[in-house]
């Protein structure tokens, strides 16, 4: 989809979208949108959204001095990186024009299937790869769920237009990995990769599932739900003044890794060797995010303990585990396929670099540092800042920090921090966030599951959740305590 009408649509609330409806063309229409079927005579090159999750034609809205012709072109480089020439019309409605175009070029496919008997295309060069697009495939249509594809009724075509064979101007090269086009440095890496994994398979047994577990639980620690927990117990334990300073080291770590990743454009080690990745990941990997994010947390946690006067020696302790931490989700990130060790090293290096600096600032300010932090200024201006920066550029995640920001000025606006030293008191608070969260969680999918699926929809329903769910986080664990506590009075 057109990046640039997508979130423009989200701030004036315009809902746009490509449902085709007629098996017939109609040339009299005037369609908005051009979708390009690109196709070897049976198989056919498929987007996963990644803004909605979803599989769809590339294809996109039609610019302003643009023929349907140039708009479907230019949208199948933009989202699959495949330069193609727009041929005959398959399919026109007041939506779209669907067309079967000829690639350029040989289509270059990995040889290796995936769990959904899709073959994956190289898209990494393409210009909208990790902001609007996650992957490029080729599959046959009848290897498609329907609950998988964007628009069901389009699917319907597709298995019908390709029910027999068809002659195509497409040729398919097909490779097992792309190892010689990434960088020197990068092509070192994929061998010491390749060489743990086969030093881990050929351990014994109980040797090598049990790493492969330690690796997997490991990553879950960097996921969304954890960095929630992670605020939630700074929020119940170390007060609203520290949760706000860990959220704002998160904020400013998804937003400044994620320019970075966008300006430098270096992809994960998956995208050049398939077989790698074991877990779920999108977008380009120097720097780390989940490396930079866990670095700059526990280093907020860290600080947080030294700044509740803890123990020497617990203080240390509590150091050491952070630094292992860290060093273990790197290494699992990397073991996993879908960093780098050099992406690994720069993220935490970015994040050193960031707590050592906020650490100095601590020690010269104090406390009036984290009171800054907490104040309603601060947030005003940080979620400005990223408002901005979302609008600009048109990237789901900044989108998703400014709805976040905007929930903190909400809170600072509608409650005021009651602390509470009852460890009771911590406990049932910490018990009743920990239930909201997973529930705003579920109940977000259930809602995006019942609704038409569309980039807008997403982005607004998630804007919203991720807006809500801070501020309600936020609210009641001050008016929480204070209830108990009255409760406990008055009995």
């Amino acid at each position: 989809m057109n990046k640039r009408f997508t979130f423009a649509s989200l701030f004036v609330m315009f809902l746009t979208t490509l449902l085709p409806t007629s098996a017939i063309a109609n040339e009299t229409l005037i369609p908005k949108g051009a979708v390009c079927v690109v196709d070897d005579g049976f198989r056919i090159v498929l987007v996963e959204e990644l803004i909605t999750g979803k599989l769809s034609l590339p294809g996109g809205l039609i610019d302003e001095g643009e023929t349907p012709q140039e708009a479907a072109e230019r949208e199948v480089w933009e989202e699959a990186g495949l330069v193609v020439t727009a041929q005959e019309i398959l399919h026109q409605d007041e939506k779209a024009t669907i067309y079967r175009c000829r690639s350029d070029s040989d289509i270059i496919v990995f040889d290796l299937e995936t769990r959904n008997g899709f073959y994956r295309i190289p898209s990494w060069f393409a210009p909208h790869y990790g902001v609007e697009t996650g992957a490029v495939y080729l599959t046959e249509p009848y290897k498609i769920k329907s609950d998988k594809y964007r628009y069901p009724e389009q699917l319907e075509q597709l298995k019908h237009w390709f029910a027999k064979p068809l002659e195509s101007d497409n040729k398919i090269t097909w490779v097992n990995n792309l190892v010689d086009q990434a960088s020197d440095i990068h092509q070192v890496e994929l061998q010491l990769l390749t060489s743990l994994r086969v030093s881990i398979d050929s351990l014994p047994a109980v040797i090598n599932i049990s790493i492969k577990m330690f690796f997997t639980v490991i990553n879950e620690t960097g996921t969304e739900i954890f960095f929630y927990f992670l605020f939630i117990v700074a929020l119940v334990y170390f007060g609203r003044e520290s949760a706000l300073t860990l959220l704002f080291g998160i904020v400013l770590t998804v937003v400044f890794t994620g320019l970075a990743k966008q300006g430098l454009g270096l992809p994960r080690p998956f995208v050049y060797v398939p077989q790698l990745q074991l877990t779920q990941a999108n977008g380009f990997g120097l720097p780390s995010m989940n490396a930079m994010l866990a670095t700059v947390v526990y280093g907020v946690f860290y600080l947080s303990l030294k700044r509740k006067q803890i123990s020497s020696v617990a203080l240390r302790r509590f150091g050491l585990f952070f630094i292992g931490l860290i060093i273990a989700q790197s290494i699992a990130h990397i073991w996993l396929g879908i960093h780098f060790l050099s992406d690994a090293i720069v993220g935490i290096a970015l994040g050193a670099m960031v707590i050592v600096h906020f650490s100095s600032l601590q020690r010269k300010h104090g406390d009036l540092l984290y009171r800054v932090m907490a104040s309603l200024p601060f947030w005003v201006i940080i979620a400005l800042v990223t408002s901005g920066i979302a609008f600009t550029m048109q990237y789901m995640n900044y989108l998703y920090m400014a709805s976040l920001c905007w929930g903190v000025v909400l809170a600072i606006l509608l409650s005021k921090e009651q602390p509470s030293l009852n460890i009771k008191v911590c406990f049932i608070t910490l018990f009743v966030l920990l239930i909201m969260v997973v529930s705003a969680r579920f109940g977000t999918g259930l809602l995006l599951d019942s609704l038409e699926v569309s980039s807008v929809t997403v982005l607004t329903v998630k804007s919203v959740a991720n807006l809500s769910l801070i501020l309600m986080l936020l609210t009641i664990s001050a008016w929480l305590p204070r209830g108990i506590t009255h409760k406990k009075k008055d009995n």
